[in-house]
C-alpha cells in the first residue's frame, strides 16, 4: 500500500530514524514500498518489502535496479502469510495495520521475523471506531472523493445505515456515486474495520511488548458502540521488556521527530 507523496514517505521514514533509528539496520517493511531513492539517504543494511500492491512493488524492484541496491528488494504477498528467511533488525510499517485483514496472523510473522533486540515500528489509521474511520476513497463525477473532504458527518458511518447514507449521497453525487461510496465503505476488503480496543488486544496478545503506544485523538464521539476518539495509532512493539527509561527515551524521541516534521 502506498504511502502516498515522497514528501510524506520521507517524513515517516526520518520519524522512524530519529525514534529507532535505521542506519546499517536490516529492515522489512510491512504493506508498503518506500522509494529506494530516499531509503539510500538512511543507509539501512539491507530493506524488503512486503506488499499487496504490485504497482508499488514492480516500481520499487525497478528503481533498486537502476540504483544498483542488491540489498532491496519487494515481493507480492500478504504479511499474514509471509514466511520470512532472515532476521531483521527493525519492521516498519505505515499506514498498513488498518488494511491487514488477518492481522492477528500477520502480527505473529512479523514477530518471528524480528530479531531479538529488534522493534517494530508503525503509524496507521484512520482506525473504523474513529470519526473519519470510513476511509472512504472513491471516484466522483467532479474529481476523487476521499475522508477528508468531510462527505459524511464524523462517526456517520457508524450512526447512520447503509441506505441512510446511499440516500444522502444519491442528492448531491447521483446514485453510481453513492452506491461505490456505500460498498467502499462497508465491504471494501481490504479495510479490517477493527476497532481501538480491538488492536490494543491483538497487540496484547500477539506477544510483543507495546514499549509506546500513542494515540492521536479528535472530537468527541457520540454514545454509539465503538465509537472512539483515537483517529490514528503510532506504536513500538519489541520482543522483549524494555526498561522504562528506555520507553520513555522512545516518547520524547518520537514527540521530538513529530514536532519537527
Amino acid at each position: 500500500m502506498p504511502h502516498g507523496t515522497p514528501h510524506e514517505s520521507e517524513k515517516y521514514l526520518r520519524l522512524a530514524a530519529f525514534t529507532v533509528g535505521l542506519r546499517n539496520k536490516k529492515v522489512l517493511e510491512v504493506g508498503g514500498c518506500s522509494p529506494p531513492s530516499l531509503l539510500v539517504g538512511h543507509a539501512p543494511r539491507r530493506w524488503n518489502c512486503v506488499n499487496l500492491d504490485p504497482k508499488a512493488v514492480s516500481a520499487f524492484n525497478e528503481q533498486a535496479r537502476d540504483l544498483d541496491l542488491k540489498n532491496y528488494s519487494a515481493i507480492l504477498q500478504d504479511a499474514a502469510t509471509y514466511e520470512p528467511d532472515d532476521s531483521y533488525d527493525r519492521i516498519y510499517s505505515i499506514n498498513a495495520f488498518e488494511h491487514i485483514r488477518d492481522l492477528c496472523s500477520a502480527l505473529e510473522k512479523m514477530r518471528k521475523a524480528l530479531a531479538p533486540d529488534g522493534s517494530l515500528f508503525t503509524l496507521f489509521g484512520p482506525i473504523w471506531s474513529s470519526d473519519v474511520g470510513h476511509h472512504l476513497s472513491i471516484p466522483g463525477p467532479n474529481g476523487p472523493l476521499t475522508f477528508a473532504d468531510g462527505i459524511l458527518a464524523p462517526w456517520e458511518h457508524l450512526t447512520s445505515t447503509p441506505d441512510a447514507i446511499r440516500a444522502k449521497l444519491e442528492r448531491r453525487y447521483g446514485r453510481e456515486t453513492a452506491d461505490k461510496a456505500v460498498e467502499y465503505i462497508y465491504h471494501y476488503p481490504d479495510l479490517n474495520r477493527l476497532l481501538e480496543d480491538e488492536y490494543l488486544a491483538l497487540v496484547r496478545d500477539s506477544g510483543f511488548f507495546p514499549t509506546m503506544v500513542v494515540r492521536n485523538r479528535k472530537g468527541s464521539p457520540p454514545p454509539v458502540a465503538g465509537a472512539g476518539r483515537t483517529r490514528e495509532f503510532a506504536m513500538i512493539l519489541t520482543k522483549r521488556r524494555v526498561p522504562m527509561l528506555r520507553q520513555a527515551c522512545y516518547l520524547l524521541k518520537f514527540g521530538w521527530a513529530y514536532l519537527r516534521r
